[in-house]
């Protein structure tokens, strides 16, 4: 079985606590191993799948031992292979991803597959994979495919495009990227209350502004 990390953009969401979106691959890039994915090329594989009523597994960097959850919307679209999967909360592991995804520790994803015969051309020094047999997608640190990402984590109710937006305000406001992400994801409660200074306070009274312009 080949390895492939497709593009990953993975959203952390939750309403049903848990829920990540993502491109798990993304057509006409070229990965680390030189191999490009091309339009189609997962079809006949998602539709075997459909018809045995199975799905690719999610697994945590390919290790077969370590399922996180499971793929539960899995489609091609005009940009790659987008994938929608709920993390299993009740396992340890799942917890442990789940955390390093909503924090934004982690976002990457990556394929586990096998070619099928005949489906890989050479063009112009590139492997192109036309027909790919999807086994597994992993969540990942460091995806073959740099553009494979997880792009939406659910988590707590909030909204992923606010949360971003919120995020984005309090970097505008002076706060580094990893204590956006930090507030954003924990609040403040987490990390202690917030110092009463007359500079705080304005500080978050402008994030406040921001946040709601930017959420409406």
């Amino acid at each position: 079985m080949s390895l492939s990390h497709s593009l990953p953009l993975l959203e952390v969401r939750s309403q049903a606590e848990g829920i990540v979106t993502g491109y798990a691959s993304v057509f006409g890039g070229i990965d680390s191993y030189g191999d490009q994915v091309a339009k189609g090329a997962f079809g006949a594989s998602l539709a075997h799948h459909r018809a045995q009523g199975t799905a690719p597994v999610m697994l945590w960097a390919h290790k077969a031992d370590t399922p996180i959850g499971r793929w539960v919307e899995i489609s091609e679209d005009s940009r790659g292979l987008l994938v929608t999967g709920q993390i299993n909360l009740k396992t340890t592991a799942g917890q442990q991803a789940f955390e390093h995804l909503r924090a934004g520790d982690i976002t990457g994803l990556s394929i586990g597959y096998r070619v099928v015969k005949g489906g890989a051309k050479m063009r112009e020094g590139v492997n192109v994979l036309t027909a790919i047999d999807l086994a597994e997608i992993s969540v990942v640190s460091v995806p073959a495919d740099s553009s494979a990402r997880i792009s939406e984590v659910k988590a707590a109710g909030i909204k992923p495009t606010t949360l971003r937006a919120f995020e984005k305000a309090m970097e505008q406001i002076g706060f580094s990227r990893s204590e956006a992400r930090h507030i954003a994801a924990k609040g403040f409660s987490l990390s202690g209350a917030p110092d009463p200074s007359n500079e705080i306070i304005a500080a978050l009274k402008a994030a406040t502004q921001q946040f709601t312009k930017a959420s409406q």
